[in-house]
């Protein structure tokens, strides 16, 4: 192989790696746009709010069970809250009513992924129904009632958008 031929192979893998290095940097940070976060333009979310949502996805098809509050005998709607937090070192209420109260409010329009979603539903007292705002749009994760599971669905919907009262951060 002539000195050019040699040369050239070397600038060629010191090129591939340089880009192997600026692909691999990206790694880790996710970059998505959520509604309400003003301009429009990408947010970049820290990993604990996509760790949350996901240890929440994990739980999608998990049976409700009044009281429920683990993967094994399944969840009420704050019991997949409150197991979803406990499991990031993340301290909340049990119950739903106390969860209304846990980390600081957040305005609909500023919601992100990993805040707890509220709703009060008519007949069910001092209870309410929380979920985890998952940032896929107005999606959240919840456990909806006996009979159903785990799921994540649209806070769009007419049902949910009638019921919803607030929203609170406690992942800071």
């Amino acid at each position: 192989m002539s000195k050019w031929g040699a040369k050239s192979n070397k600038i060629f893998w010191r090129v591939i790696f340089c880009c192997l290095v600026i692909l691999i940097s990206g790694c880790g940070k996710k970059i998505i746009g959520v509604p309400g976060s003003g301009g429009g333009g990408p947010v970049v979310h820290h990993s604990l709010r996509y760790s949350v949502v996901n240890s929440a996805r994990t739980q999608i098809g998990k049976p409700y069970k009044w009281g429920g509050a683990s993967p094994g005998e399944g969840f009420d709607c704050s019991g997949l809250v409150w197991w979803v937090y406990r499991r990031h070192g993340i301290n909340i209420p049990r119950v739903s009513w106390q969860q209304k109260n846990a980390g600081k409010a957040v305005r609909r329009s500023e919601i992100q992924a990993g805040d707890i979603v509220l709703f009060k539903i008519p007949g069910q007292g001092k209870s309410l129904h929380t979920g985890i705002y998952s940032g896929n749009g107005y999606s959240f994760i919840h456990s909806p009632k006996s009979g159903h599971t785990v799921r994540e669905e649209s806070m769009e919907k007419n049902y949910w958008r009638k019921y919803y009262i607030g929203a609170r951060r406690v992942i800071k």
